[in-house]
């Protein structure tokens, strides 16, 4: 008994001293994009849209667990893989796509903040360069570990969405029954609007923090399993909040019939239905996933950019070292605040559509994580085994449908 007690007492301290990249990859994904995303869907669909969440969730596991293997086997970012097995005509125009479908995600992300603080009636002309400046500074003073810590604490208080859900009080019979069972009608908004949602809890830019989180944290093949833990636990969790987001709107909004455009609108319009404290919550998380998408989603970027050009970027070096690496995450941030402060240009407000641009090109990574999960030299006996293969294909097939579809029925208007 106390062999099996002391042995249990070891995998929960090696899994503990993994626990960062996974979780945070995954929690990131519901940055101010996501939560304006999740709320415009529920608002228009209501308990309908739920059905999509178990199948992305599966998706994201799939996706994330071979990109975090690929990391722990070969300690290569995606960038450097598509570098060295591509070329660099290849990873120029790779890079390219990346770079401007990160900036619209980043500058959703800004206004998400910028709205936030908005609703709590702070001067965002002030306080949101103030934040992200502040922001910027602590990402280069501070090490791998520290920031690490510091998402965690961020994603603490992701529980403010759970405190929304229970004060709107939703029918969770139905909201179960949904998740499994479909409700609504097939037609071109809902599959436009799903891949919307996929869009922005599968992303291109999530590839590449979590290769290059995990070469941060350099994790070995010996925790490799622990590794595939946190991926799937974080896909889960991530989405059980995707779903907390969804239903606050749901009881509230959609039940009265009230649809709308971004995340901000969806704190106030909550509160008249569920109470003054409900929408506090909801826009005290809107705040505190803008802030989150605002430092990783540019850090994936700069790690792309050190990758598919070679040069120093880690968050463990600093600015002498990583210069460029640094330079290139702050011009992010600088371009999403001026954009951001334009007040003809609203990102936010086209959400579905900036969403539903990053599922398009999902099956784009899927190619290269499918190349790269199955390359002999690459991985040895970690490559993809035959059902990882079939999800992988199956869920760029059906994406790649779903997307022709949605397009052309969008365009001819049916």
């Amino acid at each position: 008994m106390r062999e099996a007690l002391s042995k249990n007492l070891k995998r929960i301290i090696v899994f503990l001293t993994i626990l960062g990249p996974g979780i945070i990859t995954a929690f990131a994904d519901n940055d101010a994009a996501g939560v304006a995303t999740y709320s415009v869907a529920a608002s228009k669909f209501g308990y309908a849209i739920l059905t999509t969440l178990i199948p992305i969730t599966i998706v994201l596991a799939i996706t994330q667990e071979i990109g975090a293997r690929l990391a722990v086997v070969t300690g290569k970012g995606m960038g450097d893989l598509v570098r060295e097995r591509f070329g660099i005509r290849i990873a120029i125009p790779v890079f390219v796509v990346t770079f401007f479908v990160n900036m619209i995600v980043i500058v959703q992300n800004v206004s998400g903040v910028k709205s936030a603080l908005a609703l709590f009636r702070l001067d965002y002309r002030i306080l949101l360069p103030l934040i992200l400046g502040l922001l910027f500074i602590f990402i280069v003073k501070s090490s791998y570990k520290i920031i690490e810590k510091f998402f965690f604490l961020l994603i603490f208080f992701y529980g403010s969405y759970f405190l929304s859900a229970v004060l709107a009080k939703p029918d969770w019979g139905l909201t179960i029954k949904s998740l499994f069972i479909p409700t609504g009608k097939l037609n071109i908004d809902y599959i436009f609007t799903s891949i919307a949602v996929l869009g922005t809890t599968v992303t291109l830019w999530g590839q590449f923090f979590i290769n290059s989180s995990i070469k941060d944290k350099k994790i070995t093949t010996a925790r490799l399993k622990y590794e595939r833990l946190e991926v799937y636990i974080g896909s889960f969790l991530t989405d059980l909040f995707s779903l907390f987001m969804m239903v606050a709107v749901i009881a509230t909004l959609f039940k009265n019939g009230i649809v709308i455009k971004d995340a901000a609108e969806a704190a106030l319009a909550i509160k008249p239905f569920a109470g003054e404290l409900a929408g506090i919550f909801f826009g005290y998380g809107l705040l505190i996933a803008g802030i989150l998408g605002c430092i990783i989603v540019p850090l994936s970027t700069a790690y792309a950019f050190a990758e598919f050009f070679g040069y120093e970027g880690s968050l463990d070096t600093d600015f002498k070292k990583s210069r460029l690496f640094y330079s290139f995450f702050l011009l992010q941030i600088f371009l999403g605040v001026v954009i951001a402060f334009l007040p003809q240009i609203s990102l936010f407000k086209i959400t579905l559509v900036a969403n539903f641009i990053n599922g398009l090109i999902l099956p784009v990574m899927f190619y290269f994580l499918f190349r790269f999960a199955n390359d002999e030299e690459l991985l040895g006996d970690y490559r993809n085994n035959a059902f990882q293969n079939v999800m992988l294909i199956g869920s760029a097939a059906l994406i790649s449908i779903g997307a022709i579809v949605a397009t052309f029925g969008v365009f001819l208007k049916i």
